[in-house]
């Protein structure tokens, strides 16, 4: 657009229908617009080099859609978290604090020792009498361990009580964090949403209309360059804040799928 108009400002210069403002103007609009474009476009294969790093391959990946706002359908449901891999670690750390706890409990009872023996003595034994090879020798061993001393492995089980309920005390935090996240997380999308809406209804429709009718308005000499560009301007603002509210709308999405581990 701008590149248009500065060729249609060079010939009306030419012809002295316009001064050199307007001229100079147009030039500078439009190595501002080309230079923001060139900066995005090298922002693009940084953006893609960064990917095939993540990925390790030299295959240059791009969209396949020509619609970049993606879809989240759920509703607010915070049990939708409970399948969180923070949360998975944090309830193996609270069984294994209670397995433990048990351990060090199931030490002060007492320990039932049983034995059983079975051999064979080929020969003269201590009392005289030859035993053939085949002659088995059995014998039962039985006993019971009491504990002695049990101030030590008292303080022990009270330690690991104490840690069991950090353990549990950590997993309610941590599942209480991953609830509040969840929620102002699915806030951010319902907010982000509302203004994508807002401007796909409204704005975007707004935006054309306003660059149309500044350009029939500046070719009918209703309105100078100046003006024009300020309204140009406007629209493209519009068009630009679109871009970066489906942005802000696709990254809370993404929170969102990665607390509910989708």
């Amino acid at each position: 657009m701008f590149a248009a108009f500065l060729e249609k400002a060079n010939l009306r210069f030419a012809k002295g229908e316009s001064n050199v403002l307007e001229k100079t103007t147009a030039e500078t609009q439009r190595g501002q617009i080309a230079i923001q474009l060139n900066q995005l476009k090298n922002d693009l294969e940084v953006l893609q080099l960064q990917f095939q790093l993540l990925l390790n391959t030299q295959t240059v990946y791009t969209l396949l859609t020509d619609n970049p706002k993606m879809v989240f359908t759920a509703l607010l449901d915070t049990s939708a978290i409970n399948n969180h891999p923070q949360l998975k670690v944090l309830q193996q750390q609270k069984q294994i604090a209670l397995v433990n706890k048990r351990l060090e409990a199931n030490k002060l009872l007492p320990e039932l020792n049983f034995g059983y023996y079975n051999q064979s003595i080929q020969g003269t034994g201590a009392n005289d009498v030859v035993y053939p090879k085949s002659f088995r020798f059995n014998s039962v061993q039985f006993g019971i361990g009491v504990p002695l001393f049990f101030f030590s492995q008292k303080g022990k089980i009270g330690a690991a009580k104490m840690q069991q309920q950090i353990s549990e005390n950590n997993y309610q935090f941590g599942l209480q964090s991953l609830k509040t996240e969840y929620q102002s997380a699915f806030k951010q999308y319902q907010t982000n949403s509302e203004t994508v809406n807002y401007f796909e209804t409204t704005a975007l429709q707004n935006a054309n209309t306003i660059t149309k009718t500044a350009n029939q308005q500046f070719a009918n000499g209703d309105i100078n360059y100046l003006e024009w560009t300020m309204l140009i301007n406007n629209a493209a603002s519009i068009q630009s804040d679109y871009a970066d509210a489906v942005k802000n709308l696709n990254q809370s999405i993404i929170q969102l799928n990665f607390l509910t581990t989708k």
